[in-house]
């Protein structure tokens, strides 16, 4: 997983970019609400870790646009190096 990050720090930008691997995800529900619902995706790089929350709607929105691109692919050929 590669990950870019911006942040406004006294008035400039800073620029974060790490990798890392995903390590779980957990899903968590709530039993009153049920739109505040969330998925938690937990990594670890070399140098880092951290967690990054989806709210129910972010996740279903990321959804929607991965399936209509996978409707595009049509054939997946493996190529091996030798």
């Amino acid at each position: 997983m590669h990950i870019k990050v911006k942040k406004l720090y006294e008035g400039r930008i800073i620029k974060f970019e790490s990798f890392g691997e995903i390590k779980e995800v957990m899903i968590h529900s709530d039993l009153y609400d049920a739109n505040k619902g969330k998925i938690s995706i937990c990594f670890r790089g070399k140098n880092n870790s951290g967690i990054i929350e989806l709210s129910e709607k972010e996740t279903n929105d990321i959804y929607k646009t991965l399936s209509k691109k996978i409707g595009l692919i049509k054939d997946i050929k493996i190529i091996h190096e030798k």
